[in-house]
């Protein structure tokens, strides 16, 4: 099932158009050419300047990671490609939960945090049953519920049978939807007023069925920023759910200039991102005992994490890291290896442990501990 572009006016008659639309015609005509000839987009790299900050046709697997996305699917939730339901290509993105498991599905997209400008967000929608519970948010780094600034800025879901969504002022319908109909989400965020606009497009419809715009944001601040956008179903766990989720683009205005990714699914290495650093300067002396302490804690047979010292743990971690940006992957892979041993340093020093198999080249166990983590995007069974 294709759906058309959610309008046809000519060229000239789009130039005019509110900026949604624009990135929206943008999106499908990049997509027509791609389709002529070049290869499709799976995820894009966006080292140079462009208005791109995520994109995703959900064709193919493509690496999770800190700055891509995080599956979460356990118990009988599933995140996965489908060939069931489709706008464009041969596969979408398919979300499915299950009661009772404690837990809920969900496809996490990270992007680069905006903190001025206009952020666009855009992705077609398919529901198999409007009264299933479906959830979109985008925050910034202080995360989901949370109302301060730089937290919630927009929620959208289906209620019983509806659409709606929650501003400042609560929650506030929109219209009933239909099963098996493809929706085109258009949201445009204003992160300097705190505003959004919102339009809904159904498959077959030239006209918007929804257009809503400067509605105030979910937290109530001014420049609150925004780095990430959830897709969920049930977050009470107490219904199951069923969508589909067909190219995803998230843009920004004007072009930014991102950083390339140096590893898959991430701009920098787990060791950076996730760097100890020392307590306090430290002399020559100081790192030479150090190292001197961490290789024979490294050689101890029965060393176990749990059983030192946080401060000395530290150290250890961060000679570590220091190790690995001299190049002595050896050491540091050995020490990342006991500290996975570690319950609460389990998951940095897997992502760490990650970064060496990258540099060796070893694909196949770098993709093993960096989904450990960051979870799979496979095709559907």
């Amino acid at each position: 099932m294709a759906f058309s572009a959610p309008c046809r006016r000519c060229y000239g008659c789009l130039v005019s158009l509110r900026p949604g639309i624009w990135a929206a015609f943008l999106f499908l005509l990049a997509g027509a050419v791609a389709a002529q000839g070049r290869p499709a987009l799976h995820h894009q790299d966006h080292p140079k300047a462009s208005p791109v900050l995520a994109q995703y046709d959900f064709e193919e697997p493509s690496p999770s990671g800190p700055d891509t996305f995080w599956v979460r699917q356990r118990y009988g939730g599933e995140v996965a490609l489908s060939t069931a339901f489709r706008v464009s290509g041969v596969r979408s993105l398919h979300i499915s939960e299950v009661p009772g498991n404690r837990d809920f599905a969900e496809f996490l997209a990270y992007f680069d945090e905006r903190r001025e400008g206009t952020v666009f967000i855009q992705f077609y929608l398919l529901l198999t049953d409007p009264e299933q519970r479906f959830n979109f948010g985008l925050a910034g780094p202080k995360w989901f519920l949370n109302l301060e600034r730089h937290g919630h800025a927009i929620w959208l879901q289906t209620d019983q049978g509806f659409f709606r969504h929650r501003s400042q002022q609560g929650w506030q319908p929109l219209f009933a939807p239909r099963p098996f109909a493809w929706y085109f989400v258009d949201f445009v965020y204003h992160v300097d007023q705190g505003l959004y606009d919102l339009a809904l497009f159904e498959e077959g419809q030239e006209d918007p069925v929804i257009d809503v715009r400067g509605v105030r944001n979910l937290n109530g601040h001014d420049r609150s920023s925004v780095k990430y956008f959830s897709l969920i179903g049930d977050l009470e766990d107490a219904g199951r759910f069923d969508f589909f989720v067909d190219d995803l683009i998230i843009a920004t205005d004007p072009a930014v200039r991102q950083k390339p990714f140096v590893a898959p699914g991430r701009r920098r290495t787990f060791v950076d991102q996730f760097s100890v650093g020392p307590i306090r300067a430290l002399t020559e002396q100081e790192v030479s005992d150090l190292l001197w302490k961490a290789r024979r804690w490294r050689d101890e047979v029965g060393w176990e994490p749990e059983t030192v010292d946080r401060d000395l743990l530290d150290r250890l971690e961060s000679a570590a890291d220091d190790a690995f940006r001299a190049g002595e992957l050896d050491f540091a892979e050995t020490v990342y290896l006991r500290l996975q041993n570690h319950p609460r340093r389990r998951t940095r020093a897997l992502l760490k442990h990650a970064d060496i198999r990258h540099l060796r080249g070893d694909v196949q166990e770098e993709r093993r501990l960096r989904e450990a983590i960051y979870g799979a995007l496979e095709y559907e069974e």
